[in-house]
């Protein structure tokens, strides 16, 4: 299993290696080992692996105008995998949401964060 989390204001992706009930202990793709709250997990998947999965986001999220997303998003606080759920229309695979949490998180002056991947 694999996780995006946000650390520092960042976002990264990891291996989960322990799953507590509160935290979980992540292996990122740099060998780096760190602690993650599990309020700061904001996806989990099993494909593809967590390098993959940013280079593709990444990728995809140069694709999406965010003033379209600002057009279709309403005035209500939403969550990014909803947006994405609408916006590809299909339940959306890892990457795709990991690419509308970042052109969302990208455009600030669209999108206000209102928690742990939320937007107004």
């Amino acid at each position: 299993m694999h996780v995006l989390f946000e650390e520092d204001g960042a976002f990264k992706a990891g291996t989960v290696l322990a799953d507590n009930a509160t935290s979980l202990q992540v292996e990122t793709s740099t060998g780096k080992r760190v602690k993650v709250k599990a309020a700061n997990v904001l996806l989990r998947f099993a494909v593809p692996t967590p390098g993959e999965l940013l280079d593709r986001a990444g990728s995809e999220a140069e694709g999406i105008e965010p003033e379209f997303l600002w057009e279709v998003c309403g005035e209500a606080e939403f969550g990014f995998e909803e947006l994405a759920r609408e916006y590809f229309g299909r339940t959306p695979q890892p990457a795709e949401a990991a690419a509308i949490l970042l052109r969302l998180h990208a455009a600030p002056i669209h999108f206000h964060r209102k928690g742990k991947g939320r937007f107004r």
